[in-house]
């Protein structure tokens, strides 16, 4: 063997073994999700974006750059730091946001839903519609100029259930009771009670399967109506006042206020599984506003019974 022939074959070793030498850390770091910025002579860990949507096969954008697999994706190799995500597909609106990218760590957008441009939108039923509420997933109830009628939930199946027809032009809000035997409508200064299912026989031949009913009326605006568990009442808000109604006795009815404000409440709750309410007031002592709690268990009412009960033992001695 040659003499120049042995120098290059040690030469090309010893350059290989330095070579080997000075690569092998940077493919370590590599490997172990660590990268080196050459530019600033600094070296970060990356992380990862986990990208899926619903329906999938979406076009991912990150930064503006497209990626080249569609959705479920990941994205790789990602330098920490804050991302705008845009995730598109043909005929549906596109989403988008900025996710944070954490070193070691993969960020999930796993649940992003994309509606479609063209929607689905079908008329349920042919009757003229003023108001409607709909009860769980069994019956719609539309309220019209003809009256109150009861038709399936794809609005296939109707009937006439009451001749009323003097619907307010503004409802705030319509609310099932307890017992799904009746709803409330109420507008800012009045409250009615839809009764379903009626019992005929009791109304005579020819009478509406439901009666609808305006059971209070205030000067007040209200806040909101809430029904108390029993369904035989109702808890009644209004800008300075808590008010309970019952809602038998026609125009006679008891309603007694329960509590009076000290400043309009920013927050009110209805707990129904504890018959309780929850609300905000200003405290006369300190002149902050608090959360309060109103107790209206069956302790309630049961001395509401006691009053009634006393009410009517002083009307009868009066009579007397």
């Amino acid at each position: 063997m040659k003499k120049s022939d042995r120098l290059k074959r040690m030469v090309a070793f010893y350059l290989s073994v330095v070579l080997f030498f000075v690569t092998l850390p940077i493919l370590l770091s590599y490997s172990l999700g660590y990268h080196i910025d050459y530019n600033a002579l600094k070296v970060y860990k990356t992380g990862i974006l986990y990208i899926n949507s619903h329906p999938a096969g979406a076009s991912v954008y990150v930064n503006g750059k497209l990626h080249p697999s569609l959705t479920p994706t990941q994205v790789e190799e990602l330098k920490p730091g804050n991302y705008r995500v845009e995730v598109r597909r043909e005929d549906f609106y596109p989403w988008e946001r900025e996710l944070a990218v954490r070193p070691n760590m993969v960020t999930k957008a796993d649940r992003i839903v994309l509606f479609p441009v063209t929607q689905d939108v079908k008329k349920v039923g042919n009757r003229e519609t003023f108001n409607f509420v709909a009860y769980d997933k069994n019956n719609i109830y539309y309220m019209n100029g003809k009256g109150l009628f009861k038709s399936s939930i794809d609005g296939t199946v109707s009937s006439r259930i009451s001749r009323y027809s003097n619907w307010p032009d503004r409802i705030i809000a319509k609310k099932f009771s307890p017992d799904s035997d009746k709803f409330l409508y109420y507008t800012e200064r009045a409250i009615s009670v839809v009764y379903l299912d009626l019992d005929k026989t009791l109304y005579g031949k020819g009478s509406d399967a439901a009666r609808v009913e305006e059971v209070m009326t205030t000067t007040e605006p209200i806040r909101d109506v809430f029904w108390y568990s029993g369904s035989g009442y109702i808890i009644v808000i209004t800008e300075s006042d808590i008010k309970v109604v019952e809602l038998r006795g026609g125009e006679k009815r008891n309603i007694i206020t329960l509590y009076k404000f000290n400043k309009r409440p920013q927050g009110l709750f209805y707990d129904r599984s504890a018959d309780s309410l929850y609300f905000t007031d200003i405290s006369k002592d300190s002149g902050k506003s608090h959360l309060y709690r109103l107790d209206l268990r069956q302790t309630f009412l049961d001395s509401l019974k006691q009053f009634l009960m006393k009410k009517e033992d002083e009307t009868q001695d009066e009579k007397r």
